[in-house]
C-alpha cells in the first residue's frame, strides 16, 4: 500500500525537521507483527486490543498509549491490518474472536506469539518466492 500525497509529504517534511513537538492524536499503520511488536515495547503501559470490525470482519490488532510530554502530546496508535497475517492472528488465539467483537492482550501475548512465527516461507507452508533463472538452465 502506497501513502498518499499528503502522508508522502508529512513523512518528508518530519524527517527533515530537528525537533518535533505535536499536540494531538497520532495513528500510524504498520505493515508487519514485529513493527508492532517494537510498538507495544517502546510505548510506556501501551493498552493493546485485538479487534474485528462488525461490518467487514476485518481483524485488526491495535497498540496505544497516551502521552502528555514531548515530542508527542496525546494518544499514539499503531494499527496492524490482519487478514494479511492470520498465522500471527491465531498464534494469539483470536481465532474465535467474531465480527464486533473486542480482546485486550498483554504485551507478552504479542512477543510470545511472534516467537512461535517461522522464519521462511517454506517452514509456514506457503510457497517460496520465485527464483530468478540460472546460466544452467539457458
Amino acid at each position: 500500500m502506497y501513502p498518499t500525497k499528503d502522508a508522502r509529504e508529512l513523512a518528508i517534511l518530519l524527517r527533515i525537521s530537528r525537533e518535533l513537538d505535536i499536540i494531538g492524536d497520532v495513528t500510524a499503520t504498520v505493515d508487519n507483527p514485529s513493527e508492532l511488536l517494537a510498538w507495544a515495547l517502546i510505548l510506556s503501559s501501551p493498552h493493546i486490543v485485538a479487534w474485528r470490525a462488525g461490518d467487514s470482519g476485518h481483524r485488526y490488532l491495535q497498540v496505544s498509549a497516551h502521552r502528555s510530554k514531548a515530542p508527542i502530546r496525546g494518544d499514539i496508535t499503531a494499527v496492524l491490518h490482519c487478514e494479511q497475517h492470520l498465522d500471527y492472528w491465531q498464534a494469539l488465539d483470536l481465532a474465535d474472536l467474531t465480527p464486533g467483537d473486542r480482546r485486550e492482550l498483554e504485551r507478552e501475548a504479542l512477543s510470545s506469539a511472534w516467537a512461535t512465527m517461522p522464519l521462511s516461507p517454506e517452514n509456514s507452508g506457503q510457497a517460496p518466492p520465485p527464483q530468478p533463472p540460472s546460466l544452467d538452465s539457458a
